[in-house]
Order: C-alpha cells, then sequence, then structure tokens
C-alpha cells in the first residue's frame, strides 16, 4: 500500500521530465529541419514565431492538465485522510462501547496476559469480590481459590483449555471476606496470529440466589412449609421405600393417620395463625415421642401420616398410638396466656397383615381413622378392618347410583297422612322419599340417606323433592280434592349450604301451588348449629307466606331462647317420645310438656309416629292438635293418597283409624 501511494505522488514529477526531453528534442529538432528546408529569413522568422506560439498553447495544455491532475490527487489524498480519520474514530468508538459494556455488565471480567498475571477487571468484579482494582493488578488469579476443589478439578478446566481454548462451568471461589461462593465462569483464551496465547478473558456470574433458590424449591419439593414435616408426595415416596426394605427384610411396618381435631374451631374462633401455630405444635410434640427411623408427614390441613417400620403388633402399635396421642394432648398457650388443647384420633393399618402397598395402607388408615371419629370419640385409636373398605366402597357406589336414580327418574315421593285429632279430618300430608330401583326394588331412606348428606347430594335432591311436592299439590287441587297442607322435610345441609329461599320460591311460582298451603319442616339441628343464621333464612321463608315446623323435637340441643324467636308455626313431637306411650311413664311426661310448652308459645303441635289408639288416646287428652302415624296410614305413592283423599271425602277416622 506504501509502495502504491508513493508510485501515485512521483507520476507528476514523471510526466514533467518526459514533457520537457519532448520540448527540448522539438525546439533542437524543428531547428535543424528548418535551416535544410529553407535559408529564406523571412520563413525562418515566421517558422521560429509559429515554433513560439505552438510552445505557449503547448506549456498552457501541459500546465492545465498537470494543475488538474495535481487538484484531483489533492481532493483524493484529503478524502482517503478522511476514510482513515473516520475508521480510527469508528474504532475508538468501538473500543469506547465494549469498555463500556465490560464495565457496566453484571458479570465479572478479568484479562490476564499469558501467565495468568491479572491486566485489568471491570466494576462487576470489584462489586462481587471485594478487592478493588489497584488490590489485584499483577496478582494471580490463585488468590480467589475457595479450597473447595482438589487438584483433579484444576486439571480437567487446563486440559479443557489446552484442547479446545475453551472453559465453562461451576466453581467454588472465595471473596476478599473469606466468604466462599458460586460461580457460573466461562474462561477463553486469546490468540496472535501465529496461534500463541497472548491473553485469558474470565467472566463469571455469581450464583449464590440461584443455588438458594434451587435449595428452597427442593425443600418445598419434600417438606411442608408450615409444620416442616415431609408433605404428602414425599411422605409416600419415604414410604414406598420403607416398604421395599420391610419386604426385603420380611420385616413389618405400620402406618398410621392421625386427624387433629377442634383444628377448624381454633381457626375460626383465633384465626389461621392461631391455628397454625396449634398445628405446628402438635407436629413438633409428635415429633418427639417417635423412633429414630420412623416417618411422619403431614398428609393434609388436619392430617399427619406416621410409618413405623418393624412396629408389626397390635400391643406395641396401640402403645405408639397412646403416647401420640398424648404428646398431642400436651396444651399450648397463646401469647395472652390462654391454654389450648388440642387432640387426635388415630387409624392404624399393618403391613403385611392388613395390606401390602402403600396406597393400601395409607387408605386403611384413613378408614381407621374414620372409624375412631364416628364411634370411638375424642382422642381415641382404631385399627383397620376390611369391612372399613368394604363400607366406604359401599358408600361410594351408592352415592353414584343415588346420582344417577335422580337423573333417570327413579326417585319417588309418598305421602303420610296428618289427621287433626280433634275433627279427624286430613289437614295435610308428609312428603317422604323414596328410591326405587331398578334392580334391587324399594330402598330405605334411611340407607341412601345419610349417603346424600355426606356426599351433598341432599342439595339438587332436596329442590326436586320441593318442585315435585309443589307440582302434585297443584294437580290436586285442580282434581277439587279437599286443600291440605303439603310438609317437605328440609335437610341440614341444604338449609344452611343452599339457596333454600331462591329455590322454594322458584317451586311454588312454576307449579302455583300456594304458599299458604305449603309446609317447609326444619331439624332442631339445623336451628341449633347456626341459629343468627337460621334466624334470617326464616324470616325470608316467611316472607314467601309458607308455614314452618320444627321437626323433631327434642332429640336436639336447641336452645328455648333461640326458639322463642323463630317465626315458627308447627312443633313436630319426634316420634322416639310417642312409641312407648302408655308403658313409658318418661315419655308421657315428656310429650305432655312438649305439648304444653307448644301451646304456650302459640304453635301447632303435631305427634309423629302414633301406631295405637291408646297413643292416640292419650294425645287427645292432652289436647295435641294433629297426628301422624300407622295408625291412619302407612306413607302412600301419590295414586295412593289421591284415592285415600277420594275415598274419605278428608275424613280419616271417626272413632277407628283409616287405613
Amino acid at each position: 500500500m506504501r509502495k502504491q501511494g508513493a508510485a501515485r505522488q512521483a507520476w507528476p514529477y514523471w510526466i514533467l521530465g518526459l514533457y520537457t526531453l519532448t520540448a527540448l528534442l522539438w525546439l533542437a529538432g524543428s531547428g535543424t529541419v528548418l535551416a535544410h528546408w529553407s535559408q529564406d529569413p523571412w520563413q525562418i522568422a515566421r517558422w521560429k514565431d509559429l515554433q513560439g506560439y505552438v510552445s505557449i498553447v503547448l506549456n498552457a495544455l501541459m500546465g492545465a492538465w498537470l494543475l488538474r491532475r495535481l487538484l484531483r490527487s489533492e481532493a483524493v489524498r484529503r478524502a482517503a485522510l478522511e476514510r482513515s480519520q473516520r475508521r480510527e474514530r469508528q474504532e475508538e468508538e468501538r473500543q469506547r462501547l465494549a469498555a463500556t459494556v465490560v464495565d457496566n455488565t453484571i458479570e465479572g471480567v478479568v484479562v490476564t496476559d499469558a501467565k495468568s498475571t491479572i491486566l485489568s477487571v471491570n466494576a462487576a468484579f470489584t462489586r462481587l469480590m471485594g478487592y478493588s482494582e489497584q488490590e489485584i493488578l499483577g496478582q494471580t488469579p490463585r488468590m480467589f481459590k475457595s479450597g473447595l476443589h482438589d487438584q483433579a478439578f484444576y486439571d480437567a478446566m487446563w486440559e479443557s483449555m489446552r484442547r479446545t481454548g475453551h472453559w465453562q462451568g461451576e466453581i467454588w471461589n472465595r471473596r476478599k471476606d473469606g466468604e466462599a461462593f458460586p460461580e457460573r465462569m466461562s474462561l477463553s483464551a486469546v490468540h496472535d496470529g501465529t496461534g500463541r496465547v497472548t491473553h485469558y478473558v474470565c467472566m463469571f456470574t455469581d450464583i449464590s440466589a440461584e443455588k438458594a433458590q434451587a435449595q428452597r424449591l427442593e425443600y418445598l419439593a419434600h417438606t411442608d412449609p408450615l409444620t416442616g414435616l415431609n408433605n404428602r408426595a414425599w411422605f409416600c415416596h419415604r414410604l414406598e421405600q420403607a416398604l421395599q426394605g420391610a419386604a426385603a427384610a420380611s420385616s413389618p411396618l405400620t402406618v398410621m393417620l392421625l386427624n387433629i381435631r377442634r383444628l377448624r374451631d381454633f381457626n375460626d374462633s383465633y384465626g389461621h395463625a392461631v391455628g397454625d401455630q396449634v398445628l405446628c405444635h402438635v407436629a413438633a410434640r409428635m415429633q418427639e415421642v417417635l423412633r429414630p427411623g420412623d416417618l411422619i408427614g403431614r398428609m393434609a390441613g388436619d392430617e399427619i401420616a406416621v410409618a413405623a417400620p418393624g412396629l408389626g403388633s397390635e400391643v406395641d402399635a396401640a402403645q405408639l398410638a397412646r403416647r401420640l396421642i398424648a404428646a398431642a394432648a400436651q396444651p399450648w398457650h397463646t401469647p395472652g396466656g390462654m391454654e389450648v388443647v388440642a387432640g387426635v384420633s388415630v387409624g392404624m393399618c399393618l403391613y403385611p397383615h392388613h395390606a401390602g402397598t402403600a396406597n393400601a395402607l395409607l387408605q386403611g388408615a384413613h378408614s381407621a381413622v374414620h372409624a375412631a371419629r364416628q364411634h370411638n370419640g375424642p382422642d381415641a385409636w382404631c385399627f383397620f378392618q376390611e369391612a372399613m373398605t368394604h363400607s366406604a366402597r359401599e358408600r361410594l357406589e351408592l352415592e353414584a347410583r343415588l346420582r344417577q336414580a335422580l337423573a333417570e327418574g327413579h326417585l319417588q315421593l309418598y305421602y303420610q297422612p296428618q289427621v287433626d285429632i280433634a275433627t279427624g279430618r286430613i289437614t295435610g300430608a308428609e312428603a317422604l322419599l323414596r328410591w326405587l330401583d331398578p334392580v334391587e326394588g324399594l330402598i330405605s331412606p334411611a340407607r341412601f340417606i345419610p349417603v346424600a348428606e355426606s356426599s351433598g347430594v341432599i342439595g339438587p335432591i332436596g329442590e326436586w323433592v320441593t318442585r315435585e311436592a309443589c307440582a302434585q299439590g297443584q294437580r290436586w287441587r285442580e282434581m277439587g280434592l279437599p286443600g291440605i297442607t303439603l310438609a317437605v322435610n328440609v335437610s341440614l345441609h341444604q338449609f344452611l349450604l343452599t339457596d333454600l329461599v331462591g329455590s322454594t320460591q322458584a317451586a311454588l311460582a312454576d307449579a302455583g301451588f300456594p304458599a299458604e298451603q305449603f309446609e317447609l319442616e326444619i331439624t332442631e339441628s339445623a336451628l341449633a348449629q347456626e341459629p343468627e343464621q337460621a334466624l334470617q333464612v326464616l324470616r325470608r321463608l316467611r316472607g314467601l307466606g309458607l308455614r314452618l315446623a320444627i321437626d323433631d323435637f327434642g332429640t336436639g340441643y336447641s336452645s328455648l331462647a333461640h326458639l322463642k324467636r323463630f317465626p315458627l308455626d308447627v312443633l313436630k313431637i319426634d316420634q322416639g317420645f310417642i312409641r312407648d306411650i302408655p308403658q313409658s311413664a318418661d315419655d308421657m311426661a315428656i310429650s305432655a310438656a312438649v305439648i304444653a310448652m307448644g301451646h304456650s308459645m302459640g304453635l301447632t303441635v303435631l305427634a309423629e309416629g302414633v301406631e295405637t289408639a291408646e297413643q292416640l288416646e292419650f294425645l287427645r287428652a292432652r289436647g295435641c292438635d294433629h297426628f301422624q302415624g300407622y295408625l291412619c296410614s302407612r306413607p302412600l305413592p301419590a295414586e295412593g293418597f289421591e284415592q285415600l283423599l277420594r275415598s274419605s271425602g278428608g275424613v280419616a277416622l271417626a272413632d277407628r283409624p283409616c287405613a
């Protein structure tokens, strides 16, 4: 490039020399030619004049051409100079930008020479490592070693550098304050034109936060964050491992499921913060009584599971269960000094006696703890029995069939007459649900109603009963049959957890049945459980114009102070107080007291389950208003009840039973 530039600059001199030589030859040659060609002085003078003019013109042209070329050459030179300066400025800008990027990147950057002597670092390096640039210039990266890697680690790293010129991975280094921390590092070699290593460039990122987050996720994947116990998934995994060990060693194992009582009460009364602390307290106390090697985990909100390898006899399992119950019963004190005591029910399933898989053991323990809660009361334990699983399966199958029966129209309403004791006339009927199964035939309500209530199916079933009763009552009205009141039972679930007012209003409106001829029977337990909520619902129902009755009175735990506030019309004496009249003096006294109390509260009193004339005579003597029972009639399907109304003309009895 320099030789080509020098040649471009020398060409004007070559042209000028050539021109001078040509001019001299022209002058000398033309004179010689002229001397041979003519001796006339005038001709010679004219020729010399012409020769001068030509020389002037040629000199002018040559000068102009040279000037033009010089000017163009200068423009080219200046343009080249500007391009060179522009390239230099761009290169400087790129270098400045690269330096800015390196200085402002969040990754630490270290540049060393071929002997690993540190030449420069960026701002991120000083922030991450704690050293100033002046402290580490001239040092080697060996000063950052954490001591957590052996020599083999570094040998493998430099072997990769020799083979590929690059290494990338995780490494632990040490800050100036002595703290060891993990890095994600990338180390690259820089080569010159001959392939010789001239520098090393290292870029690294502090991954302490990533490691901590990974550990946190690992912890959460295996641990319940509230109690610190194994979570459900990890407990089941460890239980599988324990079972494999037990099977290999032909050793027994016991799985326990513990249900913490009253935890919901603590949450509702004192808030979830207190409930959580009670749960943690119970979990900690339980861990203290477990043996080394026992497993414990939180399965659900109020359920804790324990697996005890090597525990195979019912005696030993019961002993551990009693220790766990005693541990859970240790009181916990609130910040305000109040003592809170929880308790547990324990269900146990033994391997290999009861079940052989983790799922089966947990399922068996769940069935056992359910039985402990239902039948044995608080702080009780129970072993699994095969009948428990069979019963649970039967409940699930019955629930599925019940849903299908509702959808396919296998449910029916039967009607039992309600009779005015004074006149003997049929004044109403209670609509009673029956299930006519295509396979089993008539299924007892005592069998399917508890399943419907526990599964929530009672809600849609209750709505269907209300609609069907209203529709049937309207059909009887349109037939011109004597006007009667139709009563429908309302379950606790339906009363508290569904829109009873809205569904009842819709049923009455759709059927066109008068509200004053419709009665809802609410159990005493439903009114006692949530008295304030019950009062609001009853007031809204009363606003529809229908009648309200309290069913099974005397079997619940309602307060008379609450009862007198409820807008009730009818008080129904439970058949349990009628069945043994006149043999039981206690039942006679209770029934007489209920009748007197109902009348004093302005309520109509109806006795259920009347089967004998003696019972009816007793009720008549005590002033009871109405009765229902087998003495008059069993519950009848709609067609049978319609025939009863037509044949009796609405008169159920004079001095005899009506059916």
